[in-house]
């Protein structure tokens, strides 16, 4: 391996971090490098649109926290919150990667390209006392000429590899949410797919054969039946029994991503004892049963909803 891309691998991987600042500046970097061939010099505006983008993607759909002081958040990681607030209440709460909603947000460049000015841009080659010759920098202009764009470009999929893997370690620090790694490589593809959870019906209808919403308590017409996540999907990143139940339409699609309170998980409970002793019948020997067994044995739900609140 080239000299110049083991620099760069060793001050990603070992350069100091109080947030993630650093890993979006970097995958910014490379990302510009494979998407125009032709480039040198980088305008730290450019360099910011990409970085909030990042940031919308991994907040709108999964909430990750960027750094470990909830109430003292950087401020770039702010900003995104806030414009992604504003958008939910202009366009509803179902997330929409940024590809698809950056025509309908107002992005801060300036304010952006100021704090990669002065918190970012100069850090980043720094590792302990030494300062790595990564690229030539022009604070006063906002921009920086790379010296080995060819070998960045080369050597760009490695590159990713380990700015998701520092990344993924950082945001373990500050979350407590699971599945952080495959949450950071399907929003760093924009490639993460809802699947149809049609093929819990025959399981729910085992215990709610009259479609009976579980959190209103009302039957629920049959062009209106839809089923839930308990603890939010984007919490859990996965689709199971023991979380699923069937809701009214118009209720499931303005509740969100709020976190239940303790009598829901107490309902939901209770519900899964029932479902088992209908499964263990109808469905015995078989994953989902074993797994709903496994989730009231090891008392999952209220683990669960532990680390997500």
């Amino acid at each position: 391996m080239e000299q110049y891309i083991k620099d760069l691998t060793y001050v990603i991987q070992n350069g100091e971090m109080e947030n993630t600042y650093k890993m979006v500046w970097v995958r910014s970097i490379v990302e510009t490098c494979v998407l125009d061939p032709n480039v040198q010099e980088i305008q730290f505006d450019h360099l910011s649109k990409l970085i909030f983008g990042y940031y919308w993607n991994q907040t709108i759909y999964f909430d990750l926290e960027q750094s470990p002081n909830p109430l003292k958040r950087p401020v770039i990681y702010q900003i995104v919150k806030e414009e992604i607030s504003e958008y939910r209440h202009k366009n509803g709460k179902q997330p929409v990667w940024f590809s698809g909603a950056e025509n309908s947000v107002s992005i801060p460049v300036s304010k952006i390209s100021t704090i990669l000015s002065k918190d970012v841009c100069w850090r980043f080659p720094k590792v302990g006392k030494e300062n790595f010759d990564l690229y030539y920098l022009d604070i006063k202009n906002r921009t920086i000429i790379l010296h080995r764009t060819d070998l960045i470009r080369e050597y760009a999929n490695v590159l990713f590899d380990v700015i998701n893997y520092r990344w993924t370690q950082k945001l373990e620090e500050f979350n407590h949410s699971p599945r952080i790694s495959q949450k950071v490589r399907g929003t760093d593809r924009e490639n993460i797919r809802r699947k149809s959870l049609a093929k819990f019906r025959k399981y729910l209808d085992l215990e709610n054969p009259d479609h009976v919403c579980f959190h209103t308590g009302r039957k629920i017409k049959y062009e209106n039946l839809s089923i839930d996540h308990v603890l939010p999907w984007s919490y859990l990143f996965s689709d199971n029994l023991w979380n699923l139940v069937y809701v009214d339409k118009s209720f499931n699609s303005s509740k969100g991503n709020i976190i239940p309170k303790e009598e829901t998980i107490e309902k939901l409970e209770n519900r899964n004892i029932h479902l088992l002793k209908s499964m263990e019948i109808e469905f015995p020997n078989t994953k989902v049963t074993d797994e709903l067994n496994l989730s009231i044995e090891t008392d999952l739900i209220r683990k669960s909803w532990v680390g997500c609140k």
